[in-house]
């Protein structure tokens, strides 16, 4: 798979081929499999640090009494509403 390296780290595989006798594609693998897992595990592990919104979660229950109070307050308000709108009229 070709890969496009910057001009850093060619200069850098450039250093370490001239003491070892190795080409750069050689030094590369041996690198990538020596250090690949460590560097996949730490990237893997990385957690956000602080929270993603700024509101504080709901305390435990407040959420199904929530939902409670919203579900009979709507059905209350659909069947006032209903009974306000009186019998349809056929005449214009």
């Amino acid at each position: 798979m070709p890969v496009r390296l910057d001009g850093e780290l060619t200069e850098l595989l450039s250093e370490g081929t001239k003491p070892r006798h190795q080409n750069k594609q050689t030094l590369m693998r041996l690198t990538l499999r020596r250090h690949l897992p460590e560097v996949i595990e730490r990237e893997a592990c990385r957690v956000l640090a602080g929270r993603i919104t700024s509101l504080a979660p709901w305390p435990s229950g407040a959420l199904t009494k929530a939902y409670k109070r919203a579900g009979k307050s709507s059905d209350r308000l659909e069947a006032k509403a209903v009974a306000a709108q009186g019998r349809p009229s056929w005449e214009v």
